[in-house]
């Protein structure tokens, strides 16, 4: 048994440092989204803010489920397995809650033109060359 929570322990960290320190490799060419002005300006932070907080509050919703899983798999009595199933309910509905959310922002950020899809995208050469001086 204790095998069992071991192995989860260690695939749950291993999961939790990919999300936090797999990060992508780009040119050094540092362009900020958000150098607008006004409510554009603080409604891009929230949505590089939510980017960085959301998967990470996806990964707790996913280890809440998983633990109500093993508490189901592992319970004796049927007030445990009650309370395994409740955990099961309680973290699908709160990954649905969390992802239909996600995508309600993405919708409002596309719909009025906020979305920072140069952020995610590593620079071309013309780029670079069209930021040094000629």
């Amino acid at each position: 048994m204790k095998n069992i929570f071991k192995l989860f322990y260690k695939i749950s960290l291993l999961v939790l440092f990919s999300f936090l320190f797999g990060t992508r490799a780009y040119a050094v060419v540092i362009i900020d989204p958000c150098a607008v002005s006004g409510l554009q300006s603080i409604l891009c932070r929230i949505g590089q803010l939510m980017n960085y907080v959301l998967p990470i509050i996806i990964l707790l919703g996913v280890i809440y489920f998983v633990w109500g899983v093993v508490q189901y798999v592992i319970a004796d009595t049927e007030e445990a397995k009650v309370k395994g199933r409740d955990s099961i309910i309680y973290g699908i509905i709160g990954l649905t809650v969390i992802v239909a959310m996600w995508g309600l922002v993405r919708i409002v950020q596309n719909t009025f033109g906020l979305n920072d899809d140069n952020q995610n995208k590593a620079p071309s050469s013309t780029d670079i060359k069209n930021l040094l001086p000629s």
